[in-house]
């Protein structure tokens, strides 16, 4: 009997009702709350009116803790008491007042017998038994089984409060997660959904949350097309959750969710949490929480598309052909949602049988940035067109730069003129700040070209040399920005000894192979994903004749 309910006041109820009349003519059941106040909460006796009376005596006289009540004294001494006779004098020293020693005068107390009710190493109450009128009195054989019956009535009340406080705790938290606005589910070992809030309902497609907790375990994943932020498809085992259930580590994951009814996407970042067993460890459940960041995704993709533009607006369009010359260039930008960086590059004729080649690297990155290499592209451009020298077009740029309000605009750049003198290549390099371009002759060995000139913008005067080189029949020269030597800072750097070697294989590729290879290495020193913009510029001659 007393395994048949897990309520705690059905439980009590049933424990005195268990010792009527066989044992007893009334049994009533106190217990201790948690101020330390006596109060019964279960009188049973073969005269039903009895049980009515003591019920409404007690809630007007109620038991004092440390008063010689035997209930109180059990209590407190957590050891049965035995009263094989009770007569008036005894009945009227414990009493609770005039009218309590009435009534257990006129009710005839003959006899008790009160025992602990003790579970798991603390008092909960106690069990008080009696006999009334003339019945027998009981014995040491009553006290032992009063007592055995006790220990086991105060097991089971004690699972039934327990119960009865994890249910509460339960509707609490209920309460609490189905109000959330995030989407909130919990799967067992076996992948089962044992809850689910209305907002994870919503968001996986389900009418309740009743519908999720009696799908199978990952038939509501058949609904969506499920990728990582790479593009690549994920399957049910490569959930936060199910890795945590499998032993792994689990971070949040972001994923694209797209509905395969609709067409429908969804940004989410995925949470999961174990809830262990408290004596083993052992993993029990895993808690998920569906974060929907589908509205600032998309607002990231327009911004990054907003920015996009812009950069395609600060380079050009398309390289010019020169004969007998091949230019490629190659732009990466950083990250996927990254702002206008400063990295620029252009290509421009100077006259008859002369060309300006530029890189440059603007510091900072966002609209200042943008601003800032717009005025260096097209200074620079005007000047070409006025036919100033390398050194002059980076002078008058400094010139440019200290002139802005802030003060503050900084900026690397490194100019190549080519010039055709007969049946020469000559190149006239000038760097400001810049790493020096690579040199690449037929064999593959790599040299820098030029000599590290002053930063534009900051200090006056500044200091530029111009060095000159003929370009031979298949040879490379390299422009770059320091995106592609920083590629990894600061713990592994791709540097320019790494470039040099990637350099090396120049004669036995194309331009636009060599440009995809330096970009392939320095997305992968980097982690996959870019720490800088970089910039890549290059020509080859692939004229028959040797120049010099």
């Amino acid at each position: 009997m007393l395994a048949t309910s897990l309520d705690p006041a059905t439980t009590m109820g049933d424990v005195a009702r268990l010792t009527v009349p066989r044992l007893a003519d009334l049994c009533v059941i106190d217990l201790l709350d948690e101020d330390g106040s006596i109060r019964d909460v279960a009188v049973a006796a073969t005269d039903e009116q009895i049980a009515r009376e003591l019920e409404e005596l007690r809630g007007r006289h109620q038991l004092d803790a440390d008063g010689e009540h035997p209930v109180a004294c059990v209590i407190r001494s957590g050891d049965p008491m035995l009263l094989p006779e009770m007569p008036s004098t005894l009945l009227r020293s414990i009493a609770q007042g005039s009218e309590h020693a009435k009534f257990m005068i006129d009710n005839g107390y003959r006899s008790a017998v009160v025992a602990p009710l003790q579970a798991r190493e603390r008092t909960l109450g106690a069990l008080s038994v009696l006999r009334l009128g003339s019945g027998l009195s009981y014995g040491e054989e009553d006290l032992e089984l009063v007592c055995e019956l006790a220990r086991r009535a105060a097991l089971a009340i004690d699972n039934a409060r327990l119960f009865s406080d994890l249910r509460r705790v339960e509707q609490r938290l209920e309460a609490i997660l189905v109000n959330l606005a995030e989407a909130i589910t919990v799967i067992d070992e076996q992948g089962r959904t044992v809850f689910a809030n209305q907002a994870a309902a919503d968001l996986l497609g389900a009418a309740t949350p009743g519908d999720l907790t009696k799908a199978q375990p990952g038939s509501i994943m058949q609904r969506f097309q499920v990728l990582d932020e790479q593009g690549q498809e994920l399957d049910l085992e490569a959930m936060p959750g199910q890795r945590l259930l499998a032993g792994e580590d689990a971070g949040p994951l972001l994923v694209r969710n797209i509905v395969r009814a609709t067409g429908e996407e969804r940004w989410l970042i995925v949470r999961s949490s174990p809830v262990n067993d408290p004596e083993t460890g052992r993993i029990l459940f895993a808690v998920n929480v569906f974060e929907n960041i589908t509205e600032i995704k998309r607002a990231q993709l327009a911004e990054s598309l907003i920015a996009h533009t812009l950069q395609r607006a600060l380079l050009p369009a398309r390289l010019p052909e020169i004969a007998g010359i091949e230019v490629q260039a190659l732009y990466a930008a950083a990250g996927e949602f990254n702002e206008v960086g400063g990295d620029f590059y252009d290509v421009m004729p100077q006259g008859e049988d002369r060309w300006m080649m530029m890189i440059g690297d603007v510091c900072g990155k966002g609209p200042r940035a943008a601003g800032v290499t717009a005025l260096a592209r097209h200074t620079l451009r005007a000047a070409a067109m006025s036919g100033q020298s390398p050194a002059g077009m980076l002078s008058t740029l400094h010139e440019a730069l200290r002139s802005q309000p802030q003060g503050t605009d900084l900026c690397t750049v490194c100019l190549v003129m080519l010039e055709r003198e007969s049946e020469d290549v000559k190149l006239t390099v000038a760097l400001a700040g810049h790493p020096a371009p690579l040199l690449i002759d037929r064999e593959g060995n790599v040299k820098e070209i030029g000599r590290y000139g002053t930063l534009l913008g900051v200090i006056d005067p500044v200091r530029i040399e111009q060095r000159e080189v003929f370009l031979e029949a298949g040879e490379t020269l390299l422009l770059y920005t320091d995106g592609v030597s920083e590629a990894g800072a600061p713990n592994s750097p791709l540097g320019e000894r790494r470039l040099h070697e990637l350099c090396a294989n120049a004669p036995s590729m194309t331009l636009q192979k060599l440009l995809e290879q330096i970009e392939l290495a320095a997305r992968a020193r980097s982690g996959g994903k870019l720490r800088d913009d970089i910039a890549l510029l290059a020509l080859r001659c692939d004229g028959a004749k040797a120049m010099r």
